[in-house]
């Protein structure tokens, strides 16, 4: 399934994962931190206000973007478990555990503000 995040009404990233595990990833510091230090446009994503991260289900244009995306980039790089190459993962926990994010918004690169 698709999730789009939502930072005071406005969609900021795709999460593609189960909804439990996408809720989760708005309680892991680290995901917060990158929502406060990461900037779009000169201006951080997330001021830090828990109330303003809001998850919902994507619309179908979001998910068309999303795998177009997905598409352009051949984003995933680890290859699924395959049981008849010996592989013992399971591939249904695999997906179960996978969350890929798109941001929907231009993320300023470092450099250019350093510079």
């Amino acid at each position: 399934m698709m999730f789009t995040l939502d930072i005071d009404g406005t969609p900021v990233a795709i999460i593609r994962s189960t909804e439990a595990r996408a809720r989760e990833l708005l309680d892991v510091e680290g995901f917060k931190d990158d929502l406060r230090t990461m900037t779009s446009d000169g201006r951080p994503l997330w001021s830090g206000r828990a109330e303003a991260l809001t998850l919902r289900p994507s619309t179908e244009e979001e998910t068309e973007t999303f795998e177009d995306a997905m598409d352009e980039d051949e984003f995933d790089d680890e290859p699924a478990a395959d049981p008849a190459k010996g592989d013992s993962r399971d591939a249904s926990e695999d997906e179960e555990d996978d969350v890929d994010i798109l941001f929907l918004v231009d993320i300023d690169d470092d450099e250019e503000d350093a510079g």
